[in-house]
């Protein structure tokens, strides 16, 4: 198709259907590329091309440099302008309130109850977006000579390029506040006219959104509200919900994102378009205040994403932004690494890694690497190997595990452990030959990754041994202990003991041997333990065992037993049954990785069932204890004395004076 500009006014045949009350003309004026451009008088048809439009002009169509040319090469924009006090405007996308002239479908009712401005044709993707090489629709009003406002339609044809451009034809209702049908030349009016009709969220005209970047329109005018407390908790809303329908192509993992949208919107995916439907997934401030979720889709599956705000009066955009990224294969993309520092790309638009039930890193944040990204390394020998992100710009959740992307292979996590930094870093024994998926991602998932992330791994000396010849003794009474954060982690699984919250294990456990003084009943604990600041500090676990390390020799175990399971999460052992000389090891250890304590750890004999000094518990303090103590007299060794009555370590006077003490029949 060609345009020509003509001089300073347009001639041009210009053919009028008048059938019923609607006024149709087909005109194919070609809309110059400059300033001027078309002006336009709907009532009479008088046009110009000059500076100035005919008399009681409506509108005029022209280009700006003002604004950014079109979206081919050789473009021009395309303005529609209307006079600021002459009443007439063109129709915004219905259940809108802002934006641009669109494109609108033939059909589309254009009445009084509809949004009017002025503005830029906008080319694109999005919903109602003008289009090259096609007959593009737009709706408008203006004020015929009676003052009384008019309804109708324009069809402004545009080829290859925004240069090539005629208004084609235009009709109007010449009864004043009748609406029209945009395309519609002659018959009955809409049956709408009076109202918008409701918003319907299974229409089949809705916007189908698709693999890749979607512009739908987010009708604002719409009051239906979608209650999924059931998924995102109590009060989980979403206010002037949207439908738009997703048909998967492929079965895989799909990410459906609201992030390029500024407005504070919630998003759910269901398996059918009614209330009632299952919902497959939903989010809200994935990314600040907008919202993404992961899906998985199974081929020609259709699927309704579900889009609000957060309340019925927060702001909303225009066009919506749904990013629906391609099936995702989070092992396909995995780099490969070697031992040492590696800068990887980094992405946020990825699944959640959940190791519920099989990796917890603590108590103080759940057990899921959020945005995770993964990296293969092989180990180039057998030995204990660290995995970490130090430091970190955010909060960083880490893990290793066998089987990339599968939590029940995760030998390995943690989202703390740096030393002297941010970041998160954990240690593992690898096999030599083996690969090795490395997870890592942030801790909440309004965190957002950098693009590039600095993964280390290498190898480190093993962790200490929390059993070795240097282990301290505890004593009876009050003391401050500090547990070494260097001591691996301790399982308890396949014990009696059962700790309410987070994975069974003890992390960084740090045994004392302990020597009881009499037979009797004992308790320990850090009941006395307060956090006013709710740091989590103080979240003790506790374990007795007859061997350093050996969790088949469990005694007793507690974690919370002081208060109930709440904040601070201080533990306590009660009625713990030792004989006098009994060697027993407590193990004194966090109830996640953010607590080192100091611990306000008290240890105490509650009721002797024996008396001190009385070694072979005959009921008296005679003779043969005497000797018995004098032949242990010194220190003990690593599994205690049954003479060192005071439990200091060593057999000596002050025990002596004990047994001296207490000679006779034990009291009753």
């Amino acid at each position: 198709m060609s345009t020509r500009v003509m001089g300073v006014a347009i001639t041009l045949a210009i053919v009028t259907n008048v059938q019923a009350a609607i006024v149709h003309r087909t005109v194919n004026l070609p809309i110059p590329t400059n300033q001027y451009g078309l002006w336009l008088n709907v009532e009479n048809g008088a046009t110009t091309t000059t500076s100035n439009g005919p008399a009681g002009w409506d509108f005029n169509i022209y280009t700006s440099g003002a604004y950014a040319s079109g979206p081919a090469a050789g473009g021009a924009n395309i303005v529609l302008y209307t006079g600021s006090t002459n009443g007439a405007g063109f129709m915004r996308y219905p259940g809108t309130v802002g934006g641009t002239p669109p494109k609108l479908p033939v059909g589309t009712t254009v009445a009084s109850y509809g949004s009017f401005g002025a503005g830029t044709a906008t080319f694109g993707a999005q919903e109602g977006a003008w289009k090259l090489n096609d007959s593009n629709l737009v709706g408008f009003r203006f004020k015929g000579a009676d003052g009384l406002t008019r309804h109708g339609w324009a069809r402004v044809v545009v080829g290859a390029t925004s240069t090539d451009r005629i208004l084609s034809d235009y009709a109007f209702e010449s009864t004043p506040d009748l609406c029209v049908a945009c395309g519609a030349t002659g018959g009955a009016p809409p049956s709408n006219c009076a109202s918008a009709p409701p918003y319907d969220p299974c229409a089949a005209t809705l916007f189908a959104c698709t693999v890749g970047e979607n512009l739908p329109i987010f009708n604002v005018t719409t009051t239906v509200s979608l209650d999924l407390s059931s998924c995102g908790g109590a009060g989980f809303v979403l206010h002037r919900a949207n439908w738009y329908p997703f048909d998967v192509p492929a079965t895989g993992l799909y990410l459906i994102s609201l992030c390029g949208n500024a407005t504070d919107t919630r998003l759910a995916v269901l398996d059918a378009c009614s209330p009632s439907a299952g919902v497959v997934a939903c989010n809200d401030d994935f990314c600040t205040a907008a919202a993404a979720v992961t899906v998985q889709g199974t081929a020609g599956q259709r699927l309704w994403i579900v889009a609000g705000t957060a309340s019925a009066t927060s702001g909303a955009p225009t066009f919506l932004p749904v990013s629906i990224a391609p099936p995702y294969d989070p092992c396909g993309q995995a780099p490969l690494i070697a031992s040492g520092t590696t800068a990887v790309p980094t992405s946020s638009a990825v699944p959640a890694l959940d190791m519920t039930g099989h990796c917890n890193s603590g108590s103080v944040h759940e057990p899921i690497i959020h945005k995770a990204n993964y990296a293969k390394w092989i180990a180039p020998s057998s030995g204990y190997f660290a995995f970490g992100v130090c430091p970190a710009t955010t909060n960083v959740h880490v893990a290793v595990m066998t089987e990339c992307a599968d939590p029940s292979s995760v030998i390995a996590c943690s989202y703390d452990r740096c030393p002297a930094s941010s970041g998160a870093r954990v240690g593992f024994w690898a096999i030599g030959g083996t690969t090795y998926t490395l997870a890592y991602g942030v801790v909440d998932p309004i965190f957002a990754q950098p693009t590039v992330t600095n993964l280390t791994i290498d190898a480190e000396p093993p962790p200490p041994d929390p059993c070795g010849t240097d282990l301290e003794v505890a004593v009876l009474g009050l003391q401050s202990i500090r547990i070494d954060m260097d001591f691996p982690d301790l399982s308890m699984v396949g014990t009696p003991c059962t700790y309410a919250n987070g994975q069974q294990k003890l992390f960084y456990p740090t045994f004392f041997r302990f020597t009881a003084p009499a037979t009797g009943l004992y308790s320990m604990g850090n009941c006395s333990d307060t956090d006013p600041h709710f740091w989590g500090i103080y979240d003790l676990r506790l374990a007795v065992m007859t061997t350093c390390g050996d969790v088949s020799t469990l005694l007793a175990c507690d974690d919370n037993g002081c208060n109930g399971n709440v904040p601070p999460w201080t533990s306590r052992i009660t009625d713990l049954a030792l004989t006098a000389g009994q060697t027993v090891y407590i193990a004194i250890a966090g109830g996640d990785v953010a607590a080192p304590g100091p611990f306000a750890f008290e240890l105490s004999l509650d009721h002797v069932t024996a008396c001190t000094g009385d070694l072979d518990a005959n009921g008296v303090i005679d003779g043969a204890d005497l000797g018995s103590m004098l032949s242990a007299w010194g220190p003990c060794g690593t599994s205690g004395c049954v003479a060192d009555g005071d439990g200091s370590g060593s057999v000596d006077g002050a025990d002596l004076g004990i047994l001296l003490s207490a000679w006779g029949p034990c009291a009753p």
